[in-house]
């Protein structure tokens, strides 16, 4: 049994309606871009002709070229030679000011630290003047600490706001009122007028900020890279050279990190943005080449921070191949990755695409600040006439050879072939579906359901909202027996447009989607919905969706005209809508979500079809009474089976509702309803003025399994409770046929689980909790640990220092190697590294909680959101008896005690995706007063798997008289070992220096 250990020693003491350009692109089938980028690459087509332009800085031995002529380059556009039209250096001072946008992500206090040094030095490299920086910092969405100026002590009083998390709480409160204030009317807060550069930059920033805060409320992207793409869109707005310096610790991986970062890259491009990824946690150069021989990769390539590729090389190549073997033993260890540096895979990517620059903050930044600085003064600009001028969307890779023998050439990689008026803000995955969409015919092999939800004028205009439905039945799911889940994969691509053939609104979404093995048959009952708010003035509409299944390649697309009326003078009632389920609200949604019900988010049932086994029919609409008219509104609901009315029955209004719309949710028992085809007819009566609306569905079951036709796709609906009887003198209809209506308007629409569905859930979770660690392939990974305490315990956190280690989980069993303390190397053996430390993330946690031994005691709390899935949270308790949760304290006195905490568990996977753990009953005498753990669980791709694997957590104590201890532990990198293999004939390389 893995025992969980705490090991102690010593310490010493948007504004909403705002419409958006598209975003993203598709992922071309293969291509530089999401290969290996070279180092040279990435132009922009430009707004005022055909032609490709691109800039480049060119070197020799690190020295600026400044000599360079056309015949000294060889280009090639989607691999088709080109010639350049233009070659023109750039030197010395230009008109345009050069603007840099420093990003801060949210960062733990070493980073911070590291962070803060690193922008201190930035501001003394770049001259004070022609340069103009503006900061932001990554909080939900992209927040203003100091608008574009070159007052240096108003930049550095907010890069001390970006790296403090006590001042950054209210840090933008003011500048952000500043911003509006010249943005909108000229002047500043104070009545200061502004100029008229000066007020579009405002413009833009504001622009930036609202496009940020859209991107993460409408795509649920990754904050920070949401950021970076509305920076890369809007900077569009400004001439001259741009760049973002964008600070973080990391990048989760994966493929929805791959593809964002192609679309913040192709965006960047189209603006002439260069990205600097500072990664503010970095290891330096000897600890990584330590890890790397630690793992069996021998002596690699040296790097240039500046350009994430082997010095001197200017083709796509991978700095480390594959299958590296170690140093000379006949029996070594197979490392299977693209590579082992770090950050490298990820933040590397986002500025090699760019033509920026990777910087670790473990090694030297002068040499990388001072060619930012002659990056954005000495460069060249070059353009030529692409090979075809067909704008199909798709990603086309530029590649630069220089032809003169020790050019080192970077610039960007690629560019998204749309038209000179098109926005780059294309999502990689978009582009098939882009394609298809401009076909005069449309697929229909995938099929799926859509429909526009018009909700009446709210208070922040004219809502509407798409709602995409689309069965999984339809989609290809791939079990995979190594991590015992299935996988879809689904990408969505819908735009609106006026009758003008106009783009006023695009949406998009790629939707990786993972589940239970076990739970495959019920999945595939189930649908996905992608749903999407928007304004609009009424008038003709068209929409256009297509759905692309990314495991069968298969794919479906509709167009669909709708109008949006009027908005009446009198009462009315939205479009009706029935409702699937209800999810919960996360703490963070658009409080101008329209299909919002209290504390829920409607999710619309399309399909038009009740299950034989519902417990409710629930409707949902907006009630719009006229706020001029002295009678109260009256609400009726009439209830048809096959034509013939069973019910009908008024509904109370509460008192004061009147005035402004309000939504409505009424659900009736199901139990009340014989299978077959019924329409609900709602009706608005105020003074002499009625209005209605009507919905179909059909009731599952036997009357109906024989009949022919589909029922139609019903709308929301919003409203009180009533207790509903029908009248008794409908003419045609029995007292026998005539059903009793219950109608409720539920205080929370947010259904709790059954208790056989909490119950299989917690089943699942103990079975894949208790196999995890046999479960889990042999990798390394790095483990960083940032460790601060606060000696008086009242909260005043002070940094101790940063520890990098290297973690390898081979045949089940995890050992640790110190890589670097404080960003400086060392070897310290983890016993020497005094302070609080801790184990057993990888199955020990799980292994303690679920244990059969361990008799936990598990009570249902509720279903909440985390990350972008649905999760069940779990209280629990372990009794010391019980229990596997060990203390060490001084003098190394071990106790085992019992602990309690909570569990989130992915309804889906039935896979824990977070757990925290929290002692009972320390002893009084024990140097230890109290202990907390919580792991954080996300998904990584280890050999083109997908395994959960712990993406970061935290564990504080309490120790002495009031002194609190924090670790934050954050883990990165995850590769795969390969098994044992036994090398024939292999004679070791030697390396002398």
């Amino acid at each position: 049994m893995l025992a969980l250990a705490v090991a102690f020693a010593l310490l010493v003491p948007a504004a909403h309606g705002q419409t958006a350009p598209p975003s993203g692109s598709a992922k071309p089938p293969a291509t530089p871009a999401n290969a290996k980028a070279a180092p040279a690459q990435v132009p922009a087509i430009s707004v005022e002709s055909e032609e490709v332009s691109l800039d480049l800085v060119v070197r020799k031995r690190s020295k600026l070229v400044l000599d360079l002529a056309p015949k000294d380059l060889a280009v090639t556009d989607d691999g088709k030679p080109v010639e350049l039209t233009s070659l023109r250096l750039v030197k010395g001072k230009q008109d345009a000011d050069r603007l840099v946008t420093l990003v801060f992500d949210h960062m733990d206090p070493s980073a911070s630290k590291n962070a803060r040094q690193i922008a201190d030095k930035i501001l003394r490299v770049v001259p004070q003047t022609d340069f103009s920086f503006a900061v932001l910092s990554v909080d939900g969405r992209l927040k203003l600490l100091q608008q574009f100026t070159e007052n240096r002590s108003a930049l550095s009083e907010a890069l001390g706001a970006a790296t403090d998390p006590d001042k950054l709480r209210d840090a933008a409160i003011q500048p952000e009122k500043q911003l509006i204030a010249v943005a909108q009317t000229g002047t500043d807060a104070v009545g200061t007028a502004a100029s008229l550069k000066d007020r579009a930059r405002a413009q833009t920033m504001l622009a930036t900020l609202q496009e940020s805060q859209r991107i993460v409320q409408d795509r649920h992207d990754q904050q920070a890279l949401s950021g970076l793409l509305a920076i890369a869109r809007m900077q569009r707005q400004f001439t001259g050279r741009k760049v973002v310096i964008f600070f973080a610790q990391a990048l989760p991986g994966g493929t929805d990190t791959a593809d964002l970062i192609q679309s913040v890259n192709g965006a960047a491009n189209r603006s002439g943005v260069s990205i600097y990824a500072v990664d503010a946690n970095a290891i330096d150069s000897a600890s990584m080449q330590k890890m790397m021989v630690a793992v069996g990769m021998g002596q690699v390539a040296t790097f240039n921070h500046l350009n994430p590729q082997p010095t001197g090389m200017n083709t796509p190549q991978d700095p480390t191949p594959k299958g590296m073997v170690a140093q000379g033993a006949d029996t070594v260890t197979r490392f299977e990755a693209d590579s082992l540096t770090g950050s490298f895979n990820i933040m590397a990517r986002l500025a090699a695409g760019t033509g920026g620059a990777y910087i670790p903050a473990g090694d030297s930044v002068k040499k990388p600040l001072q060619r930012l600085v002659e990056d954005m003064t000495t460069y060249y600009e070059a353009s030529y006439v692409p090979p075809t001028g067909d704008y199909d969307g798709r990603f086309r890779p530029v590649v630069i050879h220089p032809l003169r023998k020790g050019l080192a050439i970077r610039t960007r990689s690629g560019y998204f072939a749309k038209p000179p008026s098109a926005d780059a803000g294309i999502r990689p995955f978009e582009t098939p579906l882009l394609k298809i969409l401009a076909e005069p015919q449309l697929p229909s092999d995938l099929k799926f359901r859509s429909t526009i939800f018009r909700l009446g004028d709210l208070p922040d205009g004219n809502a509407n909202s798409l709602v995409i439905e689309v069965p999984l039945a339809q989609i290809e799911m791939r079990e995979d027996p190594n991590t015992r889940l299935y996988n879809a994969h689904l990408s969505i691509v819908a735009q609106i447009k006026n009758k003008d053939g106009v783009e006023i609104e695009h949406f998009s979404e790629d939707i990786p989607r993972h589940g239970a093995l076990e739970a495959l048959p019920a999945a595939r009952a189930e649908v996905v919905t992608l749903q999407r708010h928007f304004l609009a003035p009424p008038g003709q509409y068209l929409l256009e969706a297509a759905v692309l299944d990314r495991n069968s390649e298969t794919a479906g697309a509709q167009r669909i005209e709708f109008e949006i009326p009027k908005v009446s003078d009198g009462p009315a009632l939205s479009d009706i809508a029935l409702v699937r389920r209800t999810d919960a609200l996360a703490p963070d949604a658009d409080p101008l979500e329209p299909l919002r019900y209290k504390n829920g988010r409607i999710v619309p049932n399309l399909s038009g079809v009740v299950p034989h086994d519902a417990r409710e029919i629930s409707l949902f609409f907006m009630i719009h009474p006229d706020s001029h008219a002295t009678e109260p509104p009256t609400l009726e609901m009439e209830v048809a089976k096959n034509g013939a009315t069973v019910g009908r029955v008024p509904l109370q209004l509460r008192q004061g509702s009147g005035q402004n719309a309000m939504p409505y949710m009424g659900s009736i028992q199901a139990k009340s309803f014989s299978p077959g085809k019924y329409e609900v007819t709602t009706t608005i009566t105020q003074g002499a003025r009625i209005s209605e609306q009507s919905i179909a569905f059909t009731i599952d079951g036997p009357e109906v399994a024989s009949a022919s036709g589909n029922a139609s796709v019903p709308p929301p609906s919003a409203g009180s409770a009533a207790d509903l009887a029908p009248p008794t003198n409908i003419p045609g209809v029995s007292s026998r046929e005539a059903p009793r209506l219950v109608i409720t308007s539920p205080s929370n629409p947010v259904a709790p689980p059954s208790a056989e569905e909490i119950q299989a859930v917690l089943d699942g979770a103990r079975d894949r909790a208790l196999r995890y660690g046999d479960s889990l392939p042999n990798f390394s990974c790095v483990e960083l640990t940032n460790r601060s305490v606060d000696h008086a315990g009242t909260g005043r956190w002070k940094h101790r220092d940063s520890i990098a280690q290297l973690l390898r989980y081979v045949d089940h069993a995890e050992t640790k190697l110190t890589l670097a303390v404080n960003g400086v190397r060392s070897d310290k053996p983890q016993a020497d590294l005094k302070g609080a430390s801790s184990n057993g993330e990888f199955g020990g946690v799980l292994n303690a909680v679920f244990s059969p031994k361990s008799k936990a005691d598990f009570q249902w709390k509720e279903t909440d959101n985390l990350g972008a899935g649905v999760v069940q949270v779990f209280d629990y308790s372990v009794a010391e008896a019980n229990s596997s949760f060990g203390l060490t304290g001084d003098a190394n006195w071990q106790l085992t005690v019992g602990f309690h905490g909570q569990i989130y568990i992915d309804s889906a996977t039935r896979s824990v995706r977070r757990v925290t753990l929290v002692a009972d009953n320390t002893p009084k005498n024990f140097s230890i007063h109290s202990s907390t753990i919580t792991i954080d669980y996300d998904y990584v791709s280890i050999n083109d798997h997908d395994y959960l694997m712990p993406a970061r957590g935290s564990m504080s104590l309490r120790q002495g008289k009031h002194e609190a201890v924090l670790n934050e532990i954050e883990f990165r990198d995850y590769k795969r070992f390969g098994s044992k293999t036994r090398i024939l004939g292999f004679t070791p390389t030697t390396n002398e220096n």
